[in-house]
């Protein structure tokens, strides 16, 4: 998390295909009466208003309540009390209060997303896959695979040293930010509504040394310090549950500093030993992708899509093939084979519309023109590009020679030594078939034996077990280890291999 949640939307609810507003009479509700939520994240407030500033968390789609007073009809609040939910306390302020459109006297029966992520910490990557429903063993497909940042193990707070790392386990998106900034007002907004376009740094890949681009991102808050520009970038997801208790502890996936033409330049930028050593555009927990690839999740992945974050060694089922000595030649993986090296390409357009907003305009360029949203080069155009969309899986290796910043490590947080001697010790438990997006005897690592380094929260169904449908078993093919060796330099591993 860069911050502490802000709350921009002026809806009261956001919903996906599976939420719907129920709409019930208060004369229909009764006092005493026990209710089901209806939206992916129902507004949780302290007083009886609408304001932004009450607002104490997000309920979730079929979180019970109990209607503790109806109040008058001049207001589409009710007061209520908590039964059941694992995204805000009971006790989250003395009074609670929610609309009465999201109530239901029955469950929901819910379909799952189209699609699920999945973000391994300890390989930096971010997967998403269409799920299969074919039958309740089949494997599902890669439809993008992307680097990304995870929280900073180097730096932590005086009581805790773990303060910064990315957390592990199952949550939901609750919302999409459109130019987020978090509520202390320290990362500026990527743009802000009114803003004059020729004042957002320039590109990080303009000029001779990136290292030297990037510093015009490096601003200063409304308080004189230190911060990042546009640190939220694009679009910023929201998930639920989100709190430090039962959730995730805010952290969002978001985009970063930069503009769609630098790439990855930006992230990869914050993984480099001369960067963090004037700022530290690390997020604090949060996970961070360059911003086509943020942009293109928000124009396919809708609010209630499974997010499931892990810390797993890397295979696939199928066998890529590498022949030849001299000129090698490579088979790919046969379900994959029309995917290799052949991304599929997005166009995009992002415009001005919808910043600062939940579910602000996607930059999908397709729903932009089909839509025939206005498009003006000079007044809300801010870049058009496309975004080459991996859809090859590649499984990585544990590699104790790279540096775990560099994110070729396949251990950022270092929970093994890396020497040979001590792979029996190993606090890696099972593996993530990266092709299938399917488990096999997965375990997340413990925090006990990982000395605080591992913390699991989020949905209950993933905390000490793996959801059927991401359950697997058989034959697979994991990459060779390449264990740190007796006469490595250990500054090397530090510079960033």
């Amino acid at each position: 998390m860069l911050g502490v949640a802000q709350e921009i939307t002026s809806s009261d609810a956001n919903t996906s295909v599976n939420a719907a507003a129920v709409g019930l009479s208060k004369a229909s509700l009764q006092v005493g009466g026990r209710y089901f939520i209806s939206a992916d994240a129902l507004n949780v407030r302290s007083s009886n208003s609408t304001t932004a500033s009450n607002i104490v968390g997000k309920l979730s789609i079929n979180d019970e309540v109990e209607v503790y007073d109806l109040l008058n009809e001049a207001t589409p609040l009710v007061q209520i009390k908590i039964i059941k939910s694992a995204s805000v306390k009971a006790d989250a302020a003395a009074e609670l209060f929610v609309s009465k459109d999201y109530l239901s006297a029955k469950q929901l029966q819910t379909a799952a997303s189209k699609y699920f992520v999945i973000q391994n910490v300890a390989t930096e990557k971010t997967r998403v896959y269409e799920r299969c429903t074919e039958s309740p063993s089949c494997a599902h497909k890669l439809v993008m695979e992307t680097e990304m940042v995870v929280g900073r193990p180097e730096e932590g707070t005086k009581t805790d040293p773990h303060a910064f790392k990315t957390w592990l386990g199952h949550a939901r998106i609750s919302e999409w930010i459109k130019f987020y900034q978090d509520g202390q007002g320290h990362y500026p907004h990527w743009y802000k509504s009114g803003q004059d376009l020729k004042t957002i740094p320039g590109p990080i890949t303009d000029g001779m040394s990136k290292l030297v681009s990037s510093r015009k991102w490096m601003v200063d808050d409304a308080q004189g310090n230190s911060t990042i520009y546009g640190a939220f970038g694009w679009y910023a997801a929201k998930i639920t549950p989100a709190d430090e208790i039962n959730g995730m502890n805010y952290q969002w996936m978001h985009g970063t500093m930069g503009w769609g033409k630098d790439g990855a330049a930006a992230i990869e930028l914050t993984r480099g030993f001369f960067m963090n050593m004037f700022s530290n555009p690390g997020s604090a927990g949060c996970t961070r992708l360059e911003n086509r690839a943020i942009a293109y999740l928000r124009s396919i992945l809708a609010p209630g899509t499974d997010i499931y974050r892990v810390y797993a060694r890397e295979s696939t089922r199928e066998a890529e093939v590498t022949t030849g000595i001299f000129k090698k030649k490579t088979t790919p993986m046969p379900r994959y084979a029309h995917n290799f090296e052949k991304p599929m390409v997005w166009n995009y357009i992002l415009l001005t519309d919808g910043a600062q907003r939940s579910g602000g305009l996607s930059a999908d360029a397709k729903n932009i023109i089909d839509k025939a949203i206005p498009v003006i080069d000079g007044q809300n155009v801010i870049e058009r590009g496309t975004y080459d969309v991996d859809q090859y899986p590649n499984a990585n290796e544990l590699n104790y020679v790279k540096s775990a910043a560099s994110g070729k490590s396949g251990d950022r947080y270092k929970i093994d030594s890396g020497w040979e001697k001590d792979a029996a010790k190993t606090n890696f438990t099972g593996y993530f078939l990266v092709d299938e997006g399917r488990f096999i005897d997965y375990k997340h690592p413990d925090r006990a034996a990982t000395k605080g380094v591992i913390r699991v929260s989020g949905l209950a169904d993933f905390r000490d077990s793996v959801p059927e449908f991401l359950a697997t078993s058989g034959k697979h093919n994991p990459p060779k280890i390449n264990y740190r060796t007796e006469n490595e330099n250990d500054s090397t591993r530090r510079g960033g291999n």
